[in-house]
């Protein structure tokens, strides 16, 4: 039994294909080639539930069209299921290959959401990021090198967070989503093994300063720089310790947080 949400979706999508009107026949025929078993009485009762609903009009005898309603609702759910197979793609990093090409995709994505959001921080935000920035820094002043990924990961999140490109930051959302803090982890441990965990306080300082005196070139090109860096010290790892290691830290810090 296909679920009544599944089947409205289902429906709209081919006859948003379509070329021009398509009846139930037509419908059950194709629906069938995607695997979907749906008698025609039960698609010609979903139509008149969908045509009550102002999602599709008929058209004479021909069959139905979309309608506005339906043509945004078909977009909707296309979006949906598209940004489901995104992070069905970001749950499969399980390489340190993989690793890299989500920190290259990034790259690209970090630095736009800093740019669209500098223009329009207020004083609340201003003052939540300096305090990340603060904390920051203060959680690294004592003898260890620990990184206080809380705090690393919530600047990120937040500062990409104020951009005005809502496609920008739905792709923010899905490359720093929770499922991915894993990565975040294997980073940590990379950046404490050369040495370097302090190099991002700088970074994130650079990054927030720009920011907030709204001068957006320059908080993108800071957050790129920070993001080269990362890319550039994961392959340097992997190049002196090897890729079998940085796959083994990886998943033992998958399982970790699986756990």
């Amino acid at each position: 039994m296909t679920p009544r949400s599944d089947l409205t979706s289902a429906v709209l999508a081919v006859i948003g294909a379509g070329q021009g009107p398509i009846g139930a026949r037509d419908i059950r025929r194709a629906l069938a080639e995607q695997g979907l078993s749906v008698s025609e009485a039960t698609i010609s009762r979903k139509l008149r539930d969908l045509d009550g609903r102002q999602l599709t009009t008929p058209v004479e005898r021909k069959g139905r069209v979309l309608g506005a309603a339906g043509r945004q609702l078909l977009r909707s759910s296309l979006r949906r299921q598209e940004q489901s197979e995104m992070l069905s793609r970001l749950d499969r990093v399980h390489t340190v290959t993989d690793v890299i090409h989500l920190l290259r995709a990034r790259r690209i994505i970090e630095p736009e959401a800093v740019r669209g959001g500098a223009a329009g921080v207020d004083q609340a935000a201003v003052r939540r990021l300096t305090r990340m920035v603060a904390d920051h820094d203060t959680a690294l002043a004592g003898d260890g090198d620990e990184i206080p990924r809380a705090l690393v990961l919530d600047f990120h999140r937040t500062i990409t967070s104020f951009t005005d490109n809502p496609v920008i930051a739905t792709m923010a959302g899905i490359a720093l989503a929770p499922g991915l803090d894993h990565v975040e982890a294997m980073l940590d441990v990379i950046l404490q093994t050369r040495h370097i965990s302090r190099a991002s306080v700088a970074e994130h300082a650079r990054i927030c300063e720009y920011f907030v005196a709204g001068d957006a070139d320059a908080a993108a090109e800071a957050m790129q720089d920070h993001l080269d860096r990362l890319t550039d010290e994961t392959i340097a790892f992997t190049s002196s310790h090897g890729e079998e290691l940085a796959n083994r830290l990886l998943a033992a810090e998958r399982s970790r947080h699986e756990a």
